[in-house]
């Protein structure tokens, strides 16, 4: 039975969830916890299918309520007054030498080889990944866009780039910023298919109810060849494992799936992907987010000053790069 709350716009409602992949209902309890960003009712729980091992929130909220669960001051939604500017002088040269972009002319042959070592180092950097390879015909959607940040920052770097969002507020924010912005969600965005060279999702696809149907969805729309990017936390992390049910990377009742490198993985061969590239990445910021959740848990000082050391923080992210347990997952595949 679902669970009924009165909360404004949209009634809050929960009911249990299968297990996205497999279907199973039964699975053991791994994390318990509330919403801790807007402190709607309910008791959450991270759920590990004892059939597929696939980590769920259950119960979730019905499809219905889902936008209740983000809070009008939702970071991803807020609009930006900053200008994103064509790259510029060093980034601009990078971008067209070595990742294809049409900004400019590109360098002689024996200079780019020479650069090339240099060039890696720069490009993978944490700041720089987003600048994907220039695809195409540089067509590319953001699912889950918000108010179209990356839209806008890919728009400016010579893609074609487009968003695709469910919440209404962030769609008009990014309208209203000149940005092509689609509202609703995959699968049932009236998208034609084969439009797209690249689709991104940045941290969207633990939001969705069915991951599985969401990838499949993104791999009709992409031409064959295309290339999906997707970043999510990632459940079997040192972090996780150190701060339970206070791990920033949980977000329940807004995360509804909390994958591993192995269901991930499984999730994308399922729905017609071949991946790439998987990396990890360190988020200290999160880290320091799980501090300040163990701190409000125990109200233990302690944890309060811990939470305000950013040499801790990125201590403890430069150990799990190390031990293969960060934080953060980004794939790179492509459709088969």
């Amino acid at each position: 039975m679902a669970q009924n709350y009165s909360q404004s716009p949209t009634p809050w409602r929960l009911e249990p969830a299968p297990c996205d992949f497999c279907g199973e209902t039964d699975a053991d309890v791994r994390y318990c916890g509330f919403d801790r960003l807007s402190g709607l009712p309910g008791r959450f729980a991270a759920v590990v299918c004892r059939r597929c091992g696939l980590v769920r929130t259950n119960p979730q909220p019905t499809p219905e309520s889902l936008s209740t669960a983000y809070p009008v001051s939702y970071p991803a939604h807020q609009p930006t007054d900053r200008p994103f500017c064509p790259p510029r002088g060093l980034l601009r040269w990078l971008l067209v030498n070595f990742r294809g972009y049409p900004l400019g002319r590109r360098a002689p042959a024996p200079l780019r080889a020479l650069a090339w070592p240099w060039a890696a180092l720069c490009l993978h950097s944490r700041r720089l990944r987003g600048y994907l390879p220039y695809h195409g015909e540089g067509r590319l959607l953001d699912f889950g866009c918000g108010a179209g940040h990356y839209v806008r920052r890919m728009t400016a770097a010579g893609w074609k780039a487009e968003g695709l969002d469910l919440l209404s507020p962030a769609v008009q924010a990014g309208r209203e910023a000149g940005l092509t912005i689609h509202h609703g969600t995959l699968p049932g965005a009236d998208l034609p298919a084969g439009r797209y060279d690249v689709v991104t999702m940045w941290h969207a696809l633990e939001h969705v109810p069915s991951p599985l149907a969401t990838l499949r969805a993104a791999h009709d729309l992409l031409r064959p060849g295309g290339r999906l990017l997707v970043a999510v936390p990632l459940a079997d992390c040192l972090s996780a494992r150190l701060f339970g049910s206070a791990w920033y990377g949980l977000d329940m009742p807004r995360h509804l799936t909390h994958f591993t490198t192995e269901t991930l993985r499984r999730h994308l061969a399922s729905a017609g992907f071949r991946v790439e590239r998987l990396w990890r990445r360190r988020r200290p910021g999160w880290i320091r987010g799980s501090f300040r959740q163990l701190a409000d848990a125990t109200g233990r000082p302690a944890h309060r000053l811990l939470a305000r050391s950013r040499l801790l923080a990125g201590g403890l992210g430069y150990l799990s790069l190390l031990v293969r347990q960060a934080d953060e997952a980004a794939v790179i595949a492509s459709r088969v």
